[in-house]
């Protein structure tokens, strides 16, 4: 059996899904797989979320502003504050990479999002500056951790890989505080979330798999899953 088939196969084993999974040839094959298990679960959790704007807000997840909008009409603060963390983290991620590149900071200031805790004007302020450290952003936020591993990453090796995985497994961290509220959607709405980034990590590993990715380059990338 092809190393990518039997990285397949474990995963196939070990979850809900299609045997066509296993019989994937190549990456074209495995995205028509996974294409329909995204679509299955879309349909699942439309089925399952009653509420318009919780579900309005899973929807849109990849546009965190909209996402943001619908949180806060659900009256949810659980997925308010989720969503809001999802914007400072894709803000930190902007601003790193907009620093990194060279980017001016009108250029900045159009790509970040509004609506996190941490504002678009202390982002901005502190473009300019000769270091990257986000100062009074940095100790004074739970980011703290996963920014310090993502700059040294960064300044030793040059790679994004750890900041953007500390990220992922903020958020699945995040998502995991929904196992605690026992009535309401917000479960729903995490296992939804959480299910989209496993799908996303088995594409990883499918893909990686069959093109020969090293072991180790793969298990860098490979972030936190729910369970």
């Amino acid at each position: 059996m092809p190393e990518h088939a039997a990285a397949l196969k474990l995963i196939y084993d070990a979850g809900r899904y299609p045997e066509a999974l296993v019989k994937a040839r190549d990456s074209a094959e495995l995205d028509a797989v996974l294409d329909g298990e995204e679509e299955a679960l879309k349909r699942e959790m439309t089925e399952l979320i009653l509420e318009k704007d919780v579900l309005k807000s899973y929807l849109s997840a990849t546009h965190p502003e909209q996402s943001l909008a619908a949180a806060a009409g659900s009256g949810s603060t659980f997925l308010r504050d989720h969503v809001r963390r999802r914007i400072d983290l894709g803000n930190i991620k902007i601003f790193v990479r907009a620093r990194y590149q060279g980017l001016s900071a009108e250029k900045l200031r159009a790509r970040l999002l509004e609506g996190g805790f941490i504002q678009k004007k202390e982002f901005i302020d502190r473009f300019g500056l000769a270091s990257l450290e986000l100062g009074e952003i940095r100790n004074s936020s739970p980011y703290r951790d996963l920014w310090e591993r993502g700059l040294a990453a960064l300044s030793e090796r040059e790679t994004f890989v750890p900041l953007e995985r500390g990220i992922e497994d903020f958020l699945m961290n995040d998502l995991r505080r929904a196992r605690s509220i026992i009535f309401g959607p917000e479960p729903v709405f995490a296992y939804g979330q959480a299910k989209k980034r496993e799908l996303a990590l088995v594409r990883l590993v499918g893909i990686g798999k069959m093109n020969s990715v090293p072991v180790e380059l793969l298990q860098e990338r490979i972030s936190e899953t729910y369970v």
